[in-house]
């Protein structure tokens, strides 16, 4: 193994890794060169990681100097052996091939490609071909006609004028410095307060609105736009207040961290209002989280014109009306869209407030991170992918959507589209994959991390281009009996849509012409072959343009269950 030198560094502490254990292998080595060789001592290449760590000395193993790096063992330049599953690197290919080998595929025995553009170009290219085995059957060749669904819709971008928003916020804060938090007390909310409101996500138009407690919680004031009261049933509150402490609040608590309270009331304040938007660029908005209201001192205009900020720790939430008017009636608002919806927007609070007024961060988190986390809240809380509509939205990510929303073949992992299928449910995929597999502190060691793709890494222990593996395996084997690794299985209970085999992606007639794979960045494209009449077999794939992906080579035996 072999790395970049750190700048000060006297030398470096390397330790070998079980990946999908995410377990120390063996004595750590201590070196002052940038490279190491160490025995995999009985730990398959497919299981082995490294970890690197600059040290300011030699004596003692010395003192960290930064962050840690991390990396994996890939299958190497000489075809892999022939394991049942293999990852190979850029570093792998020979000039423009990359080619992985096998000298025996039983009878029956298919093989299927992962392509990885981690940190690659969008729209880069790839062509794939595999010799030794049979063509899919007649309708998985028919079925890859469509190679790649993508939609004239555009898709409804809600909260993207929010997080544009909330960047340039929090710049202009670190900038000139966050306000301190009120000291602590136990101020009992007022029955009536005014708020400055964004109007459809429009933060050119605040409005202040009187509203009315409605309900006082241990961790919550709820209030009501005087102009909304006459639209909420009896009893609508007592059910909404109850699931946020039940569930969602101590759910995002106890996965998260503990959330901001910068006006020292020891309450958050739930905003419900219909100056949200019944309808908004094709969708509607069931509620939003705002950093101004944590990041800028208070505004006291009439007209909220000294940048809007409540100086206050506020979900917004739709009017209930606005609900039935997009089809959800009262009930479903207080049972499920609207808990769900606080349990994803705390996520967003929380998330600032452990990586940027508990510590100094150097800007806001990167939005798919940012919203898996928080799909995974709603999971967290008894909602999401736990109810009939959440796993629906999970089924159309896996079996591509229809004709108008595109699943993970039409979508990049981190760049953010604003899809509420190919992107939110695609990093929900990504996150509740590692979050079910990496204990209780995982999503807490995310948020109070470094940030980022950096800050993942150093919480999975494991470079990036080697998690999507993972998680792109998941995607294609969980639950199927055939997968060549119980690591490729999804845990947990049955509300996972992957326990419920669905259509895969761009199925291929390999082999024959071979197939030319299109890919995003950080996206990927799977191929699967058909079965092996028995004996040797090569997969070569060559790069049609400079992208180099990562390669993901697994046997199999039997068929995939398909849509």
């Amino acid at each position: 193994m072999t790395w970049e030198a750190v700048p000060g560094a006297a030398g470096y502490r390397v330790q070998l890794l079980d990946l999908p254990a995410d377990e120390l292998v063996g004595e750590a080595a201590v070196t002052a060169a940038t490279s190491a060789t160490m025995p995999l001592g009985g730990l398959p290449e497919e299981r082995a990681g490294i970890a690197v760590q600059a040290l300011s000395s030699l004596e003692a193993g010395g003192a960290p100097v930064g962050s840690s790096a991390f990396g994996f063992v890939s299958a190497g330049p000489a075809g892999g052996d022939g394991a049942r599953w293999q990852m190979f690197a850029p570093e792998d290919y020979s000039g423009d091939a990359l080619r992985a080998s096998f000298a025996a595929l039983a009878p029956g025995e298919r093989l299927a490609v992962i392509a990885l553009n981690a940190g690659g170009a969008d729209d880069a290219r790839a062509r794939v071909d595999v010799a030794g085995t049979s063509d899919p059957e007649t309708e998985l060749a028919q079925a890859s006609q469509v190679r790649t669904l993508r939609s004239d819709v555009a898709p409804p971008l809600l909260h993207e004028a929010l997080r544009a928003h909330e960047e340039e916020t929090l710049r202009e804060a670190l900038q000139s410095g966050i306000p301190s938090p009120a000291p602590s007390g136990s101020s009992t909310p007022p029955e009536r307060k005014s708020f400055c409101i964004v109007r459809g996500l429009d933060f050119e138009s605040r409005a202040r609105k009187p509203a009315v407690r409605v309900l006082l919680t241990q961790h919550a004031a709820f209030y009501v736009d005087e102009e909304d009261l006459s639209h909420y049933p009896a009893g609508f509150f007592d059910i909404l207040g109850g699931l946020f402490e039940s569930r969602a609040y101590p759910a995002d608590r106890l996965a998260f961290g503990a959330e901001s309270d910068v006006d020292g009331n020891g309450r958050l304040f739930v905003v419900m209002s219909h100056e949200l938007g019944a309808h908004l660029n094709g969708g509607w908005l069931l509620g939003y989280f705002g950093n101004d209201d944590l990041l800028r001192p208070l505004d006291l205009t009439p007209w909220c014109v000294a940048g809007g900020s409540n100086r206050a720790d506020v979900i917004y939430l739709n009017d209930v009306a606005n609900a039935q008017a997009n089809g959800y009636s009262a009930e479903d608002a207080a049972r499920s869209v609207f808990p769900a919806t606080l349990a994803h927007e705390l996520q967003h609070l929380i998330n600032l407030n452990q990586r940027c007024l508990l510590r100094r961060c150097s800007g806001p988190e990167e939005t798919w991170l940012n919203e898996g986390l928080s799909k995974v809240a709603e999971d967290l809380a008894g909602f999401g992918w736990n109810e009939p509509e959440g796993r629906s939205e999970g089924a159309q990510y896996l079996r591509r959507g229809g004709d108008l929303l595109r699943g993970y073949d039409g979508r990049s992992l981190t760049q953010w589209e604003g899809d509420p299928i190919g992107n939110y449910q695609g990093v929900h995929s990504f996150v509740r994959y590692f979050a079910d597999r990496r204990g209780a502190d995982f999503a807490s060691r995310i948020v109070q991390g470094r940030g980022g793709i950096a800050g993942l890494e150093a919480a999975l222990h494991m470079p990036f281009a080697r998690a999507m593996a993972d998680w792109a395996s998941a995607l294609l084997f969980s639950n199927e009996g055939a997968t060549p690794d119980s690591r490729f299985d999804y845990l947990g209970a049955s509300w996972s849509p992957l326990h419920v085999r669905l259509r895969h992606l761009d199925w291929q007639a390999l082999p024959g012409s071979g197939a030319e794979v299109s890919l995003r960045a950080d996206g990927l494209a799977v191929l699967v072959t058909g079965p092996s009449p028995g004996g040797p077999a090569t997969v070569t794939v060559r790069r049609a343009d400079g992208t180099k992906p990562h390669v993901v080579v697994a046997r199999f035996t039997g068929n995939l269950p398909r849509q």
